[in-house]
């Protein structure tokens, strides 16, 4: 992809992201997420469970409330997650919606806080 092409969809989702955060919540938006960090062995575990010719990812958008925070794995920190979007990972071949909790994995690095 081109360098300033992903710059200018970063930019784009940025500005939105702020004005609809503001928009919403007003006093109380948070300064939402730009990125999620998975680490290389999380992504190849969940590939290796996939077909090696038609398998792949497929990404969800997620938003943290207090039913889902146990799904991070700092406590401490967690009601900080609270209406922040995150991405989760599912395994899956030609596309299908995973059947199974093996084949899910949400937890990545959230940026900010995590940048």
């Amino acid at each position: 992809m081109d360098l300033k092409k992903f710059n200018t969809l970063k930019r784009n989702y940025d500005k939105f992201i702020q004005e609809a955060e503001e928009a919403l919540n007003q006093e109380s938006a948070k300064d939402q997420t730009r990125s999620v960090w998975f680490d290389r062995q999380t992504i190849e575990k969940l590939l290796a469970q996939t077909d090696p010719k038609m398998g792949g990812l497929k990404i969800y958008l997620g938003m943290y409330d207090e039913d889902t925070l146990s799904e991070r794995d700092d406590p401490e920190r967690a009601t900080e997650y609270i209406g922040k979007l995150t991405v989760i990972l599912a395994a899956s071949d030609e596309n299908q919606d995973p059947d199974q909790e093996k084949l899910i994995v949400n937890g990545g690095k959230v940026c900010p806080p995590d940048c």
